[in-house]
């Protein structure tokens, strides 16, 4: 996609863009915007103009992701893959507990009867 383009589809979706930055942690968003100035310095070393647009566009929509966020409040997306973990430590866990259980069912533990002790009594007179 062409420079032009991109600035164009920057501009187009720029409530989206802003929005779905929102979202992110405030860390991710100063990180961007390091990158983004880094590439500026780079853009407008090689003086590639296009690009320096670009990344001020860039730039704009992260900044207004930061203060819409603070202004609204609004949290962190859950991370996706923290998300996927946690689905998958819990599955494990209730199959482990489900194997147990089977296990204890299939293999009932074997109760011995209590010893019952008989009094002896030598006498014959007991008997009557």
């Amino acid at each position: 996609m062409s420079i032009a383009l991109r600035i164009k589809d920057c501009i187009d979706n720029h409530d989206k863009y802003v929005a779905i930055m929102a979202t992110m942690p405030d860390k991710k968003l100063s990180e961007k915007l390091d990158v983004i100035n880094m590439q500026a310095i780079i853009a407008e070393k090689t003086k590639n103009t296009g690009s320096l647009e670009l990344l001020e566009v860039w730039w704009r929509q992260v900044v207004e992701a930061r203060i819409y966020k603070a202004e609204n409040k609004i949290p962190d997306a859950p991370n996706e893959i923290e998300e996927a973990i946690k689905d998958i430590e819990t599955f494990v866990s209730k199959t482990e507990e489900r194997q147990e259980i089977l296990t204890e069912f299939n293999n009932p533990v074997k109760q011995s009867l209590p010893k019952v002790q008989q009094q002896k009594d030598d006498s014959q007179l007991s008997l009557f």
